[in-house]
């Protein structure tokens, strides 16, 4: 073991405010670059760790080599061959392999590689200490850093995500120097920006570090902060016999928004409570970042604000944050009243000047698009006329609140207020929710679509705008999707598998490409396949995620148009992997597809009565009852009866193997013989190709 000392190493950049957005994967990333590099260079440490709040990004380093070890390197050079003439004189190879390893060829070693000479520098490195090495890694990895936006400040031709206003930096008690955007690294840090203490606070060494900053009321463990947070939250829960909703994305962002948590409770006015409740959640949520608050199972009149500072006078707090809630809230009541002046239906003109996407018309064609293609798409989906009919008139008016004032200020509430707003036009629950679900799945994990006309609008809507977007190539790249079809197709998987559909997707992409008319001429047989083939590669991402890659691999290569039957697939030879002769049974079953793959070229037609041998008789038998049986599993989708058919079918595999010569003289039987292992494999690759599980 070695011997070398080793520290803690404290790395602390301080800024002005960071979006709560960027400072958590800024430190991640910092973390990430700083281990690499000192991986890369012999100092590998114990454990890397990262803090973050507004103002400062950390990394702490724990068990950090104050030193690299002495190592002996070696390097091998060109054949002694060539190196050195008959005579044992050295080459200009040989010389020149010396001098740029600064050695004298005296020293040249040999190495016998593969039965043949070469020569060998074999040289002594003294290991550098670490605050040597330090400086340039840490510039190097600060300058790495890439943000969704950057900024210059003053006269820095450095871009950073906000100006950097010190640097600490300490391995123990030392300062490891080095400068950054006009800073040079110290000691010294800076406590809260209101109560902590005035001037710079010296950080003697890393372990004293956190503790200094609490003093001065900073909490630089995002963990800390949040388990604040919820505290306080329970304790007014307590005083006020109410409940405060923990969204745990306004949670995160809040977080990150404060270096010490000060949660206080205020009210507004009832007359607010008049709007739809996701209007008043929405209006706190996303412009004020507060908690909205319950009452049994209404929304009270009340919110929960995140102070960054303790207010002498807490009242003064909340009645500023209640009057800039109440100037958003009464916006949005006067939008609200001003959009109900008329029916939803009445917003349709002034969707026709909205463009969807050149090329496309406007966002009025597309829902007259949508209603059409939900219609067909519901009739795939349940054959039912009043599902047809609800999924056509929701599709009609799913995008008409765009145009209202309402969703104009608050993008938010597309689809809650069409939904409200179809209910106060008449339109009646079915359609009003129909409206609301379209937009679902919004992210991953989301909820799906419950209602039968929701789920069908879902697929039509996003459906039209994939296939759209590929007509105009309007085709994601690796880097961007600015349409978010991986997000739309990812939803289409989803709302499929979910509800169990075994119509092929493809005839929905089908449905979609004869929906658009006119507006998509040419080739729309091969804008069919490049759809399909963007289908695939998101259905395998999602399988991914729950089986393992092998078993995705196996299961898509029998055919992937359907992906509850893909799913369903996985879900079958997953279930083998558990035994203790999967490898066996993955085996025996490669066998037979692969000796079919290799007489692909044979003609024969198969005999049943040419069978000779007893192993190829017992083989076919079998097989015959395997097939009577799984017939009925097979229609029905339950392929986890078909695989355990399978494994019945595993020892009869076996010993036709053993015992039988497929690949005999005789070419009768050779071709017959070759056409039953042909029908057999045929039935394995409809449930997945065995040959791609690695095994």
């Amino acid at each position: 073991m070695s011997s070398i000392e080793r520290k803690r190493y404290l790395l602390e950049v301080g800024l002005e405010e960071v979006p709560a957005r960027m400072a958590p994967p800024a430190a991640r990333s910092l973390a990430e670059a700083l281990s690499k590099e000192l991986a890369a260079l012999r100092l590998t440490p114990e454990a890397v760790s990262h803090f973050v709040t507004p103002r400062r990004l950390v990394v702490m380093i724990s068990g950090l080599p104050v030193c690299q070890e002495d190592v002996v390197v070696e390097k091998r050079g060109p054949a002694r061959a060539i190196a050195f003439d008959a005579d044992g004189n050295p080459s200009k190879a040989a010389v020149g392999f010396a001098r740029g390893q600064g050695l004298d060829v005296k020293e040249l070693e040999f190495v016998l590689v593969d039965g043949q000479e070469y020569i060998l520098a074999r040289k002594a490195e003294t290991g550098q200490t670490t605050a040597a090495l330090l400086p340039p890694l840490l510039e190097k990895c600060l300058a790495g850093l890439r943000f969704p936006k950057s900024m210059r400040w003053g006269t820095q031709s450095t871009a950073f995500v906000r100006p950097v206003h010190w640097l600490v930096s300490l391995l123990g008690e030392e300062v490891v120097p080095f400068s950054y955007a006009g800073i040079e690294a110290g000691r010294l840090t800076y406590g809260h920006r209101f109560m902590g203490a005035r001037g710079p606070l010296a950080v003697a060494n890393p372990d004293e570090y956190q503790g200094l900053l609490a003093e001065n009321f900073v909490l630089i463990d995002p963990a800390d902060r949040q388990a604040r947070i919820l505290e306080g939250l329970a304790a007014i829960e307590r005083e006020n016999g109410f409940a405060v909703v923990r969204d745990q994305e306004l949670l995160d962002e809040v977080t990150h928004l404060v270096e010490y948590p000060v949660p206080s409770q205020g009210t507004f006015d009832q007359k607010f409570l008049a709007m739809p409740a996701e209007v008043l959640v929405t209006s706190m949520k996303y412009h004020q970042k507060f908690f909205a608050v319950y009452d049994g199972d209404k929304l009270a009149n009340r919110f929960v604000v995140i102070n960054n500072t303790k207010a002498r006078d807490a009242s003064l707090v909340v009645r500023g944050n209640t009057r800039v809630l109440t100037a958003r809230l009464e916006d949005a009541l006067f939008f609200f009243n001003e959009d109900r002046k008329q029916g939803l239906e009445g917003y349709l003109e002034p969707l026709g000047g909205q463009t969807f996407l050149r090329g496309l018309g406007s966002m009025r064609e597309k829902g007259v698009r949508a209603a059409s293609l939900a219609a067909r798409v519901a009739g795939l989906l349940f054959a039912d006329a009043a599902v047809e009919q609800t999924a056509a008139r929701a599709g009609l008016l799913c995008k008409a609140d765009l145009a209202t004032q309402m969703v104009f200020e608050f993008t938010e509430l597309q689809g809650v207020m069409g939904r409200e707003y179809a209910r106060l036009s008449g339109e009646g629950d079915a359609v009003a929710e129909a409206i609301y679900e379209h937009y679902l799945p919004r992210f991953s994990g989301d909820e799906l679509p419950e209602s039968a006309a929701g789920a069908a609008l879902a697929l039509a809507d996003r459906l039209d705008t994939v296939v759209g977007c590929f007509h105009l190539k309007l085709i994601p790249t690796a880097t961007k999707d600015p349409y978010a079809l991986r997000r739309a197709v990812l939803a289409c998987i989803r709302i499929l598998a979910a509800r169990k559909v075994t119509t092929p997707l493809a005839d929905f992409v089908q449905a979609s490409i004869e929906n658009f008319g006119d507006v998509i001429a040419g080739d729309r047989e091969q804008l069919l396949a490049q759809v399909m083939e963007f289908v695939a590669g998101r259905l395998r991402n999602w399988l991914a995620e729950q089986y393992a890659t092998e078993v995705v691999d196996a299961c898509m290569a029998s055919g992937f148009a359907n992906p509850y039957d893909v799913q369903q697939k996985c879900e079958a030879v997953e279930g083998l992997r558990g035994r203790p002769d999967y490898e066996d049974l993955v085996q025996g079953f490669k066998r037979v597809i692969n000796i079919t793959r290799k007489a692909a070229d044979n003609d024969a037609v198969f005999a049943p009565e040419r069978l000779v041998e007893a192993a190829e008789r017992d083989l076919w038998e079998s097989f015959g009852t395997l097939q009577a049986t799984a017939a009925a599993a097979l229609t029905e989708r339950r392929y986890g009866v078909v695989m355990a058919l399978l494994v019945e079918l595993k020892p009869a595999i076996d010993r036709y193997f053993d015992d039988v010569m497929v690949m005999c003289d005789d070419l009768t039987l050779r071709g017959n013989r070759l056409a039953m292992l042909s029908k057999i494999g045929h039935f394995f690759l409809e449930l997945a190709d065995f040959t791609k599980i690695l095994a």
